[in-house]
């Protein structure tokens, strides 16, 4: 019974040390909330604040650095990957907004056809082709000149 005495006492010491450091716990989430440039939102985007306090999605941030111009208001970034915290250019696509709704028909159809998502070459070569989606990363080797 010793032991279930010790396991208690644990148990114990643990909820009033984790009760103890939860005001220091919110106080710093607040803080690093207040002043950091980025934050995820609800939907899984990384929004970031520019230097005038107002907030842009990070993804087309990226993608208008990338393509040296604005983005159109029909035009969408796409996740190769599906995470929409990865803002690598690897991973990011640029294309029109009715081209991107086909690409996820198309992309749900092979799912639900073969029981498995189409692989990442299939996916880039339907992007580009069948898609007219313009991948990042091959418009920064483009300007780069590597490749």
């Amino acid at each position: 019974m010793k032991w279930i005495e010790r396991r208690l006492k644990r148990l114990l010491r643990k909820a009033l040390w984790d009760i103890v450091k939860l005001p220091f716990v919110l106080v710093s989430a607040f803080f690093r909330w207040l002043f950091s440039k980025k934050h995820i939102t609800s939907d899984g985007y990384v929004v970031t604040k520019s230097t005038s306090g107002k907030e842009h999605y990070e993804h087309r941030t990226i993608a208008e650095e990338i393509l040296g111009r604005r983005l159109e208001a029909w035009e969408v970034v796409h996740y190769i990957n599906g995470r929409r915290n990865d803002n690598r250019p690897s991973n990011l696509c640029v294309m029109g907004g009715k081209a991107h709704d086909r690409y996820h028909d198309w992309y749900d159809w092979v799912h639900k056809t073969y029981g498995k998502y189409p692989r990442r070459e299939t996916q880039l070569k339907k992007l580009r082709e069948s898609f007219k989606g313009q991948v990042l990363d091959e418009a920064v080797k483009k300007r780069t000149g590597a490749g």
